[in-house]
């Protein structure tokens, strides 16, 4: 099973979310059929304002377990309802193995906006065995740059005042001669 995951994770395409969450949650009902969110984990994601993004809600469950409904909240409003203009949309996909299935339901982002970086975004699975819900957030990219170059003149202006106020002290003043006035 962990070589079919690995297998899995290779093939499928390149995304954010595209990691599989070190504890995820697995759950299995009383006829002991299991079902494992694999992402998200609850916890949150960097993206840039106006950039392309994609979440993945990744579920492992056994074929036998019937229909599993999935879908993506945002703010517990419906994707549909929060983004009319279709810029953030969902797109299901389903790989069947002999034994489980793989089911996903992306969240794609045309452009992330601002809006975005305070919304909670809810994965949540449904069928007759399990009702879950899993989170991520989405949080801008912190840019080092400006504080990399407001640390950078703030340097530059000590130095060229300590350099100006050591010259002055240190300036080579020509003796004085004293002469005699008759």
């Amino acid at each position: 099973m962990i070589v079919l995951l690995a297998a899995f994770i290779s093939l499928s395409p390149s995304i954010s979310s595209s990691k599989v969450c070190a504890s995820s949650a697995q759950h299995i009902n009383t006829s002991g059929l299991s079902i494992q969110i694999l992402y998200p984990c609850n916890n949150s994601i960097e993206a840039v304002a106006g950039s392309k993004l994609e979440i993945t809600c990744r579920v492992l469950a056994e074929l036998h377990m019937g229909k599993i409904l999935m879908y993506w909240l945002a703010n517990h409003t419906y994707i549909e309802d929060y983004s009319k203009s279709n810029r953030v949309k969902e797109i299901r996909t389903e790989q069947k193995g002999t034994e489980k299935s793989y089911l996903e339901v992306t969240l794609s982002f045309s452009k992330v906006e601002r809006k975005d970086f305070e919304i909670n975004f809810a994965c949540i699975i449904l069928s007759v065995e399990i009702d879950q819900e899993t989170f991520i957030s989405i949080k801008p990219i912190v840019s080092y740059v400006d504080l990399h170059t407001a640390i950078a003149v703030a340097i530059l202006i000590s130095i060229i005042l300590i350099s100006t106020c050591i010259y002055k002290l240190l300036k080579f003043k020509p003796p004085v001669n004293y002469g005699i006035l008759n």
